[in-house]
């Protein structure tokens, strides 16, 4: 039996995170690469009762995606809640004592096919001996597949997992330091008054002569007058995009598009992509995600490809894939391909499938048209699209016998994948940023 399942990420104080660059992981399969939506939710998957999802969050200083908390598929539908210890905070920590408990912990296994007691044990951190105990099996090999199996509960590891946090400090406060008078609305709770007002919620209670952290509303506190800096406050200057010098030579190859010789290897930073040419925050930080783990050579490419796309023809844009592991790869249908692992520029950080935005939704993806509609509406204007590319000297899948129309790819200073590939394997294949044209 399949579980449809979804993970809704939350904070501290309960509120969904937005625009949270994560990946779902089913052991070495990559099945989700997305972008939580303004309530804070996944991607909706579906996958057998008993499935461990492997929960990756991408740092946002190394661009790397770290392994965070696992959890397993329990009933036919059901929604799982991850939270940060942290208030609204980009850079997340999330551990297993995040996830919310109670009906989401799972007390059984269910058996697959090709399994064995001792492997189940391992995997539950629990024993041979105890699952026979538990389950009155005869032996070792007492069990059969779709039989359920009874698994100890040990909640109280999850709980004990060693924090290594630091106490935070208390600021050190002037004796003149000025202090003002503010009313408790209806949702505020102290922790939300601490963030808000730069104090802590000790200093709160101390200065109000709080017992306990209940508050009421029309409550009057009294904090310290401190200036809290804004987010948002802070504008950064916005960057022209560069445009990568190419040289354009005709294709000796009919089934592919020209390929681009690279005079100028000049990084573009992402901040030079056009926050308006992707519809929307959400499809704004994707897209960012997105050309972030391609190769520095590609970035500016895509880039210039996005902003160009708005300018030129009012379409909004964003990345759906790009970089894509060789594991990723070979899971693929072969409907969707015929490339195998490292038989695909995406293992090189050399390719995007893009799709236009209308309205805000991803139009080869929105529901709210037909799909005969928003499938001729993505491929037109993708089409549309292709010809920026190919003056940009970018290989087009809308010109291959199997069309692929979102896909654009670079051949830099004409080399295919398979000159590459051999460099890729000295390198080793998560080395593909180092690869020398």
């Amino acid at each position: 039996m399949d579980c449809l399942a979804n993970i809704r990420f939350l904070d501290a104080l309960d509120q969904p995170i937005n625009g949270l660059v994560h990946q779902l992981w089913v052991g070495t399969l990559l099945i989700s690469d997305f972008v939580t939506t303004t309530n804070g939710e996944s991607v909706w998957i579906k996958r057998p009762i008993g499935t461990i999802i492997d929960i990756r969050v991408r740092n946002i200083t190394s661009g790397n995606y770290e392994s965070k908390v696992k959890i397993q598929l329990i009933g036919e539908k059901t929604t799982f809640i991850v939270r940060s210890p942290k208030v609204l905070l980009k850079g997340l920590n999330l551990s297993a004592k995040d996830v919310a408990t109670g009906a989401y912990i799972r007390s059984t296994y269910i058996v697959a096919e090709g399994d064995y007691l001792s492997r189940i044990a391992v995997d539950n951190n629990t024993t041979t001996a105890e699952l026979i105990r538990m389950n009155s099996l005869k032996s070792d090999t007492d069990i059969h597949p779709g039989q359920v199996l009874k698994l100890p509960v040990k909640q109280k590891n999850i709980k004990s997992l060693p924090e290594n946090k630091p106490k935070p400090q208390e600021p050190k406060q002037s004796q003149q330091e000025k202090t003002k008078i503010i009313v408790v609305q209806q949702t505020d709770t102290l922790a939300l008054i601490a963030k808000l007002t730069g104090n802590t919620i000790d200093e709160i209670k101390r200065l109000s002569g709080l017992s306990s952290d209940q508050l009421s509303t029309n409550q009057k506190l009294r904090v310290y007058d401190r200036q809290v800096k804004s987010a948002t406050a802070k504008k950064t200057e916005e960057k022209k995009p560069v445009t990568p010098k190419v040289k354009q030579d005709a294709s000796k190859n009919k089934e592919s598009t020209p390929v681009a010789t690279v005079e100028s290897l000049e990084s573009v930073n992402a901040n030079g992509l056009l926050p308006e040419a992707c519809g929307g925050e959400k499809h704004y930080k994707r897209a960012l995600a997105r050309i972030a783990e391609l190769h520095p050579v590609y970035q500016p490419y895509v880039v210039k490809l996005i902003n160009t796309g708005y300018q030129q023809l009012g379409i909004c844009w964003t990345i759906t894939d790009g970089y894509r592991s060789p594991s990723a790869q070979d899971a693929l249908p072969s409907a969707n391909t015929n490339a195998k692992a490292l038989q695909s520029y995406h293992q090189y950080g050399l390719a995007i499938d893009i799709w236009s935005v209308r309205d805000g939704e991803i139009v080869a993806y929105n529901t709210k048209i037909k799909i005969t509609d928003r499938q001729k509406i993505a491929i037109d204007d993708a089409k549309k699209l292709g010809v920026i590319g190919g003056e940009l000297g970018l290989g087009w899948g809308g010109t291959w016998k199997k069309k692929d129309y979102p896909h654009f790819e670079l051949h830099p200073n004409g080399k295919r994948w398979g000159d590459l590939k051999p460099q890729l394997l000295k390198l080793g294949v998560n080395n593909y940023k180092k690869l020398i044209f």
